[in-house]
């Protein structure tokens, strides 16, 4: 970063010395474009019209002063800071070039050493007479200045005496072109006349959708980019390396408002003659998120994906996998249908309509396990019921496997103990789904790894807690399209709950001190879709300067009437607490004839019989030292008969009868 600042401090004193001694200052519009003057071999290029005004907006915005709170972030920003203080103490020389339009562009000189080249317009001015003897004049001893020619252009070198850095420029038309490298200098002049870059119809296409929307704007070389970034990483990753097979270019553009909105927005160029997951997405098809209807609207994370034939999208996406991948899935998929004597397309991809969507839902029980779920929207409601009905029979018939339908608020839920089939049938798509779970709510069928996430979006649909009735669900996604092939949503603090599970110990206790920080930016989305034959890209974060509190006691589903009770053990009822005979049990397995937890001692915390799934037979919560706290029944998943609170001591503190689950009130 100082080296970078230190480049451009130098192209500053060129400039402004120019600025002052040019016949025609900084007068004239640009009549050659910059991009002209960058070699093809680009990897990266940043382009602003202001890109010091840029800077000033980003780091000094409160979104930046609030994420560089995080301790991840913390030396990064000190790094800026510094930078900052640097760019200030030249606030008189970069006043006059922050206002030129500047393009900073990457290049490898050699395997796996990168450096910058810089193009600055400066208008006329670049016609300025003998300009070494202007800046020997200017600079004094401090610097050295040298010229030679190459291919009919005059090339000077700035040597900085005291750091020993070299500078290598030259005014072409109306621009200056500076690197610490002569190969980065010499190839950009020989592009006068070959425009590689500027004339690449690809380039084009994607760069001028963008062209003056941005504080500053990325363009992305694919060509190159993979091997910059193992070079950067320190390493290769493999879906990386494929973008080089599948893109040509991206441009993006980068905003930030005075609200707090952040957005990235961009086009990307596919090869079509390369089959990959952006060729499904061009043509997909598109459409808005129908099944927000019935998604609870404390969703940690989804993915929708819209197409308009379900057949033809699954046929694109195996396309997409590697020989070897698809070679395996098929095999296991035939394997699947000849003992099943099922049908993948007729059973399953028939009755599917025209969009799927990945949820991961906050964990109902404090974070032991991150709950998925797939909603695939069906054509109608009678399909899919009989096509999985059909799948069950056969699978009854032909295999050991154990299937169970459960009623649960007049919605059936069924379960399927056959491990791994869904990846079997869907591949990676779904492939967390071990043993499947589902239900069917309308013309939507719920897939999960967890029966209590099917009953909290049965709880949640049925108490209206869906993303269609969310106002900040609706605030926020009315900035993307209303139709989208494929949508990303995030909900920041929800979803900082669930990374739990995915990190250590230590880093868990880093992410909690950054808690406030982090969650500040509550939503994000991601869209990305069709324009014209280019893949359109945006993305969007707002933050928030009042943070809310999104932990699992605020959450307010009637699902979660009292997590006080089993995790306060020792704290009797009050009147801010929920009833002590009204506790949360989660189900992990509808084969299992009981659930119990225990203590971090490894006494019991409490234990209840089971009947297919649902709470059936005595329930007794413990105190932690193994003494009786809470004693009742319960009938198909209600309370029933005597339940009996206990005080440490054995003592009786209260008893409440229930019949179906309903308290009987004592009349006297």
């Amino acid at each position: 970063m100082k080296k970078l600042i230190r480049v451009i401090g130098v192209l500053a004193v060129i400039a402004v010395i120019v600025y002052f001694s040019g016949r025609y200052f900084f007068s004239g519009k640009s009549s050659f474009q910059s991009i002209y003057l960058v070699p093809p071999d680009a990897v990266l290029i940043i382009e602003s019209e202001s890109i010091f005004d840029a800077w000033d907006k980003i780091i000094h915005s409160d979104a930046w002063n609030t994420a560089s709170q995080i301790n991840y972030l913390a030396d990064l920003n000190k790094k800026i800071q510094h930078v900052d203080s640097l760019l200030n103490e030249k606030k008189l020389l970069l006043k006059i070039v922050s206002k030129r339009r500047i393009l900073v562009s990457v290049h490898e000189f050699s395997p796996g050493k990168y450096d910058y080249l810089f193009v600055l317009n400066i208008g006329r001015a670049a016609r300025l007479r003998n300009p070494e003897k202007v800046l020997t004049s200017a600079l004094g001893d401090d610097f050295r200045i040298t010229k030679r020619r190459f291919n009919d252009t005059d090339i000077l070198e700035l040597l900085d005496i005291k750091s020993g850095e070299m500078y290598i420029f030259c005014l072409i038309n109306d621009k200056i072109i500076l690197s610490r490298n002569y190969k980065i200098v010499e190839a950009s002049i020989q592009e006068i006349d070959k425009m590689t870059l500027g004339r690449d119809l690809s380039f084009i296409d994607v760069s001028k959708r963008i062209s003056g929307k941005g504080l500053f704007n990325v363009y992305v070389n694919y060509s190159y980019f993979p091997e910059f970034l193992g070079t950067t990483l320190g390493k290769s990753i493999k879906t990386i390396d494929k973008l080089k097979t599948e893109l040509t270019y991206s441009a993006f553009s980068f905003n930030v408002t005075e609200e707090g909105l952040i957005s990235l927005e961009g086009y990307t160029a596919v090869k079509d003659s390369v089959s990959s997951f952006f060729t499904s997405v061009l043509n997909a098809g598109s459409g808005p998120i129908k099944s927000a209807e019935i998604i609870p609207s404390r969703v940690a994370s989804m993915v929708k994906l819209s197409f308009d034939n379900a057949s033809e999208y699954y046929k694109k996406y195996l396309n997409d996998l590697n020989k070897q991948e698809k070679e395996n899935y098929v095999h296991t998929l035939q394997k699947i249908e000849k003992k099943l004597k099922i049908s993948f397309e007729n059973n399953f991809l028939s009755w599917i309509d025209d969009e799927i969507v990945l949820l991961q839902t906050k964990p109902s029980n404090l974070g032991r396990d991150n709950e998925f779920a797939a909603i695939i929207k069906a054509k109608n409601k009678k399909d899919p019921g009989t096509n999985l009905d059909y799948i069950e029979k056969q699978i009854k018939r032909n295999s050991p496997v154990k299937v169970r339908e459960v009623a649960y608020n007049n919605y059936l839920i069924n379960y399927i103990s056959f491990p791994g089939l869904f990846k079997a049938l869907f591949g990676k798509m779904l492939g967390k789904i071990e043993k499947p779970y589902y239900t069917i709510i309308n013309e939507y069928v719920i897939f999960s790894n967890h029966p209590q996430t099917i009953k909290n979006i049965i709880d949640d649909y049925q108490s209206g807690k869906t993303l269609a009735n969310s106002v900040d669900f609706y605030n926020f996604t009315k900035q993307f399209d209303k139709k989208q092939s494929a949508y990303t949503y995030l909900d920041i603090p929800v979803l900082y709950s669930n990374i739990r599970q995915f990190v250590s110990v230590e880093n868990w206790q880093k992410l909690s001190k950054n808690k406030p920080y982090i969650t500040s930016f509550s939503k994000a989305g991601i869209q990305i879709d069709r324009k014209g034959d280019l893949l359109h890209f945006l993305m969007k974060t707002k933050y928030n300067e009042t943070i809310e509190d999104y932990s699992v006691e605020n959450f307010d589903s009637d699902s979660f009437l009292s997590l006080f009770t089993i995790t306060e053990q020792n704290d009797q009822s009050t009147e801010n607490e929920a009833e002590w005979y009204d506790p949360d049990i989660v189900i992990h397995d509808l084969d299992a004839k009981n659930s119990e937890e225990l203590y971090e001692n490894g006494n019991l915390r409490f234990s209840v019989e089971l009947k297919h799934g649902l709470k059936h037979g005595t329930y007794k919560e413990m105190y932690p030292d193994g003494s009786v706290r809470i004693r009742g029944k319960y009938k198909n998943d209600l309370q029933e008969g005597i339940w009996r609170l206990y005080d440490e001591e054995g003592d009786l503190l209260e008893e409440k009868s229930f019949s179906e689950g309903e308290k009987i009130i004592d009349p006297s």
